[in-house]
């Protein structure tokens, strides 16, 4: 019997090619698509699921009450994670593991290789019992326990010494500050998947910043300093809401005058690890609505490829009307004709997985590329990929064998023998309705399709309030570059391709770490207002022609304007009551650690994006430093023309008053753009997979008319003898 529907199913394949090849075609792409997109989720799925015992594994958060609303940090001050370790049973483990702030390189030396390093990090000796980090070299249980000692990652250490052992070895690492020695006691391996991926990480014993972590200064600072992440692994026993109350009662055991004092309400909270790739919506939007959007493509694109199999298959009834006819006349049952049906589905199907697991190995060099991942089909995800592979299989029978399998199996032997059942409208109106359903998706998409376009091309061209056409950046990553930057400035401006010259902590699309607490005149710190705050040299808002709205800018006196006087954006002073001409000449007041420190508004300047257009402009302050030291970077702004020659001049300027330092540079414009290359990718996706999706819909609209053209052959004969043209006929199609 099995032989007899496989021969059968066969034959029918190969009577009907087109509509066979149609069928694959389709539902081969459908499944493809859905494959692709199924080990995209999985991998985004995947991250930071590796680490021992991540159910019990948590970061602190920090949430900040104010009358003027509610800020979130994904970090806490820096006494707060040992706090708790010792203060909380449930607490089995803390540890910090820190980017130190604005350090976005590091400088790296070995012998005579010198070269920047992203990812450094400064950890407790206590993170690797919480995060599991798998070693190539080293023990994790000490490797951080000595001063100056440091774990590099598996990528650094072939960058530094090839293929040989990395342990023991000295470096030089200069983290923004001074360069000190230290020695490299493991190596990690590159290959997991997490939020975070430090390409070294240095002992919290060690010098430069872990010296401050460690002071009296830091450790007593309850209140402020919110920049370090935190992290705890709880007993497997905890009850989270439980230690959250408990952390929040070491707060205010430690921190309570510290929080009066600065005005404002502070509370903690825990976030688990395992969500923070996907789920976290500190600083971010959640990255899982991605995957909804996703998976919601994936599914119906594979449910388009089984529409066009149940419209073909119910299009083609009529011509198995007798062969249902016959076979019920001669005895077989109604149960046997839909397991020949489904049968027949099964072995189409079962060729489209085929030729869509070939597709799907074919296309994923080219789907990497597109996603920037590195997805390969191999023993650890083989498990998954059979589930899936499975999974939309039996998905893909059910769907499209089931309806045209009952459909079929119901038509009565009488009626169909005698010719006297009117096969060709039955199915009709579903035919029809599943078309629109389809094309509606497909439209849906290509909606969804000119949205993100429009919001991508809306992002490249709204005016953020500045100008970061033909500016590059220069970073100064250490002392001496630091030092270095009035005579860099100097040698700078007898270019005569350079425009102009600035510096800053912060440029504009990286995020603002200092901020301060202000209040006005016959207030106090209960009333004030948090404000980012952005130490900047003169000219800065002129070179980046920020809109001036009230007051002035800074003038180039720097000892008298280093003394308080400070300049607010549009939405600083409105959240101080302010219209911009009122708040010029105002006095705004901070108090810390029981003394008040007084800052005069000179001037007033229209709000900018500083970040994403994504996120709401913040309250922010610019202020100039007492020195010409404080600044991470040099704005130099460049007349258009010949940007080689004149960044090759700014290179020799920098060698010579530099030479310790490696020379790099980035345009401002293009450091803007990258803060949407996730937006990007996902739109490429989106874009694709959209176009895929209406291929397929257009396929089965080809099938169908096709099959409507055969029916239809007298008619179109008995139309061209009575005179009607080529043309005539295919407008009437």
């Amino acid at each position: 019997m099995l032989r007899n529907y496989f021969v059968i199913a066969m034959r029918t394949m190969l009577r009907n090619k087109s509509y066979s090849l149609i069928n694959i075609l389709g539902l081969s792409l459908g499944v493809a698509c859905c494959l692709l997109l199924g080990l995209y989720i999985q991998d985004e799925l995947s991250y930071d699921q590796h680490h021992n015992g991540v159910e019990n594994i948590y970061r602190i958060t920090t949430h900040f009450q104010t009358d003027n609303g509610l800020n979130e940090l994904a970090t806490a001050s820096p006494p707060i994670a040992m706090a708790m370790k010792a203060e909380i049973p449930e607490v089995e483990y803390a540890g910090r593991l820190l980017n130190p702030p604005g350090v976005a390189q590091n400088l790296i030396k070995y012998k005579e290789n010198l070269f920047y390093e992203s990812g450094g990090f400064i950890g407790d000796s206590t993170i690797f019992n919480i995060l599991s980090f798998q070693f190539i070299e080293g023990n994790p249980n000490t490797s951080l326990t000595l001063p100056n000692s440091v774990v590099i990652s598996e990528q650094m250490a072939k960058k530094l010494f090839s293929n040989e052992s990395a342990i023991d070895k000295m470096i030089n690492i200069s983290q923004g500050g001074p360069a000190a020695e230290f020695k490299i006691t493991g190596v990690l391996t590159d290959e997991y998947k997490s939020f975070i991926h430090p390409n070294f990480i240095i002992s919290m014993t060690s010098t430069g910043w872990a010296e401050y972590l460690r002071s009296d200064e830091a450790n007593g600072e309850w209140a402020g300093q919110n920049f370090v992440p935190s992290y705890l692994k709880l007993s497997a026993q905890h009850h989270k809401d439980e230690v959250v109350k408990k952390m929040n009662e070491v707060l205010q055991k430690y921190g309570a005058e510290d929080l009066k004092a600065m005005g404002f309400k502070k509370t903690l909270s825990l976030e688990p690890v395992k969500d923070i790739y996907l789920k976290s919506s500190i600083g971010q939007s959640p990255r899982i609505i991605y995957l909804y959007i996703i998976g919601a493509i994936a599914a119906f694109i594979l449910l388009i490829g089984c529409i066009n199999f149940v419209n073909l298959s119910t299009a083609k009834a009529t011509k198995r009307a007798n062969e249902v006819g016959l076979r019920k006349v001669m005895g077989a049952c109604r149960s046997g004709l839909i397991k020949q049906f489904l049968g027949e589905a099964f072995l189409i199907v079962t060729f489209s997985i085929l030729v869509s697991v070939i597709l799907t190995e074919l296309a994923l060099p080219i789907f990497n590329q597109l996603t920037d991942k590195n997805i390969e089909l191999n023993s650890e995800n083989a498990g998954y990929f059979a589930i899936l592979l499975t999974a939309v299989t039996i998905i893909t029978v059910v769907v499209t064998g089931s309806y045209p399998a009952i459909y079929l199996s119901s038509f009565q032997p009488a009626q169909v023998l005698k010719g006297k059942a009117n096969l060709a409208n039955t199915s009709s109106v579903l035919r029809q309705s599943l078309v629109v359903f389809q094309f509606t998706i497909a439209i849906v998409l290509v909606c969804g399709l000119i949205i993100i376009s429009q919001q991508l091309n809306f992002i490249q061209e709204k005016n953020l309030g500045f100008d970061s056409h033909a500016k590059i950046v220069l970073p100064l990553r250490t002392e001496t570059a630091k030092k270095q930057y009035e005579l860099l400035k100097q040698e700078l401006a007898k270019n005569t391709s350079v425009q102009g010259i600035s510096a800053a902590d912060y440029i504009p699309g990286s995020y603002i770490w200092s901020d301060m607490s202000f209040y006005k005149a016959g207030e106090n710190m209960d009333k004030s207002t948090i404000n980012r705050r952005n130490n900047i040299d003169q000219g800065y808002m002129e070179l980046l022609n920020i809109k001036l709205i009230a007051g002035r800018t800074f003038s180039e006196n720097r000892k008298n304007e280093s003394k308080g006087n400070i300049i607010v954006n549009r939405t600083s002073a409105k959240k101080f009551g302010f219209e911009p001409e009122q708040i010029v000449g105002q006095s705004l007041f901070f108090d810390w650690q029981g003394k008040q420190y007084t800052f005069q508004v000179i001037g007033v300047m229209e709000d900018y994006h500083q970040n994403t257009l994504k996120e709401a402009i913040n309250p922010t302050i610019f202020q100039i430093p007492e020195e010409s030291t404080d600044y991470n970077n040099i704005i130099v702004s460049l007349h258009t023309g010949d940007f080689k020659s004149t960044i090759a001049s700014i290179e020799r300027s920098w060698k010579n008053l530099v030479g310790d330092t490696p020379f790099e540079y980035s345009f401002l414009d293009e450091n803007i753009k990258k803060q949407y290359a996730e937006d990007q990718r996902v739109a490429s996706i989106i874009n694709i997979f959209a176009a895929i999706a209406m291929f397929i819909s257009c396929l089965g609209l080809y099938g169908l008319s096709t099959f409507m053209a055969e029916r239809r052959f007298k008619e179109i004969g008995v139309r061209k003898v009575m005179g009607a043209s080529v043309t005539q006929i295919v407008r009437m199609m």
